[in-house]
């Protein structure tokens, strides 16, 4: 960890230096900015559109540009674990998951805890089907069923039958790697973290929506997530795909009912002085949203997720620095969004009157920084294996101009509804 310490405080003082000289550098651009709008707009502007953010694409950047892949121990875990899946009204993938984890190459006992949360389709009976056709001594498959709608709920009482020392979370519409299982465990029993991450990538991509989220996955939340992990402080052991050490989730008090119980949970382990971390080669594809609408409604529940987290544990009362210090840069994102969406914009709308008075030609220069960084993320994504990566011009191109806006905008949203304690919907 002395190394890892190192590493943070050099990233992050070069990320610093950058801050100071472009602050420096910044400064005729806001005086020329602060006479013709108001000063402190022109301030916050600048600030949340070009300062901050270098400073954070720099500072990770080269954090995960001085770490290399940690190498998976040699030995294998081979005693029993627990895998919960959660379902409602899932017949169309359900069998499928569960057939993609009873194939895991894993050499010890899975036992699949499916939970059935009030399901008014055929989701039950393709459990049923799945426990016909593929039981085994190696591979058990139990139906639970939890008449209290909510995700959390269900998960809880998944967790009330589960009595092996780690435990796995898998959506319904979520495919696992054939290593993933293995990989994930064994990345969880020899840190003896409390939680491991798993990574998690788009399985189809049928539309421009979809092809969007490629990237988003691929690059922006795996970089992220390795980031944090590298720190032993990853925020989100995503439902879709992770370990736990189970004491662990029960001395947390397991999932709370909320628009991010995974976010809570992961904060409340970070609490306990445990880390969380992410493992880049337990690879899993899950279904991502087909249509704007749902996509919104998914990023709307992600924003709001990030205030439940910060209820659950606030990032002073966080026992590690780097899990105080990862979520207390989860605030400056409403900032980010903020200023995203009523100064770039803004800066945007003013230059087609022409005036460049916030985002001009010079704005283009920042593309190949982008470009450089997510390249990097690729990169090492393609080092992972055989990964199944679906490829998309059109996809990257939506994602490089539109997605930004569209999840700034969303979660301004998502922001809106936390403040004013608005009620979620079972997802």
């Amino acid at each position: 960890m002395r190394q890892k310490s190192w590493y943070f405080a050099l990233s992050c003082s070069a990320a610093l230096l950058w801050l100071f000289v472009s602050s420096v550098l910044a400064v005729p651009w806001l005086r020329y900015v602060a006479a013709r709008l108001p000063a402190w707009y022109s301030l916050l502007v600048i600030a949340g559109i070009a300062l901050l953010p270098g400073y954070l694409m720099c500072a990770m950047f080269l954090s995960n540009l001085l770490h290399t892949r940690a190498t998976l121990p040699v030995d294998s875990y081979t005693d029993p674990v627990t895998v919960l899946v959660c379902a409602r009204n899932e017949e169309g993938c359900i069998y499928q998951t569960i057939a993609r984890i009873v194939a895991q190459d894993y050499a010890g006992t899975l036992e699949l805890l499916c939970i059935d949360n009030g399901s008014t389709d055929d989701t039950c009976a393709e459990i049923d089907r799945a426990i016909s056709d593929l039981s085994g001594p190696q591979r058990k498959i139990r139906l639970l069923h939890c008449a209290q709608k909510g995700k959390a709920h269900a998960l809880n009482a998944g967790l009330a039958q589960v009595h092996t020392r780690y435990l796995i979370t898998v959506d319904a519409d979520t495919m696992l790697d054939v290593n993933a299982v293995d990989h994930i465990i064994r990345r969880l029993h020899y840190s003896k973290a409390a939680c491991v991450a798993g990574n998690l990538l788009v399985r189809s991509a049928k539309n421009l929506v979809q092809k969007m989220q490629i990237y988003d996955y691929l690059i922006s939340i795996a970089a992220i997530k390795r980031f944090q992990g590298s720190y032993g402080a990853t925020l989100v052991a995503q439902g879709a795909f992770s370990a736990y050490e189970t004491d662990a989730v029960r001395q947390a008090g397991g999932w709370e009912q909320c628009a991010g119980e995974d976010i809570a949970l992961t904060y409340r382990l970070l609490a306990q002085g445990r880390h969380s971390l992410y493992e880049s080669s337990a690879v899993e594809y899950t279904e991502v949203p087909q249509t704007f609408k749902r996509l919104c409604s998914q990023r709307i529940r992600w924003a709001r997720g990030m205030f439940d987290g910060l209820h659950a544990v606030p990032p002073w009362k966080q026992r590690s620095f780097f899990g105080g210090y990862f979520e207390s840069l989860n605030l400056s994102i409403i900032f980010l969004d903020v200023a995203f969406i009523f100064g770039f914009w803004a800066g945007v709308l003013l230059l087609l009157l022409g005036r460049n008075w916030l985002v001009g030609w010079m704005t283009l220069c920042t593309l190949p920084a982008l470009a450089i960084n997510g390249w990097s993320v690729y990169a090492f994504q393609r080092r992972q294996g055989n990964l199944m990566i679906t490829q998309s011009v059109l996809g990257m191109i939506g994602f490089a101009l539109v997605f930004q806006s569209l999840q700034s905008l969303c979660a301004l949203v998502g922001y809106g509804q936390a403040l004013l304690q608005r009620p979620i919907r079972w997802k």
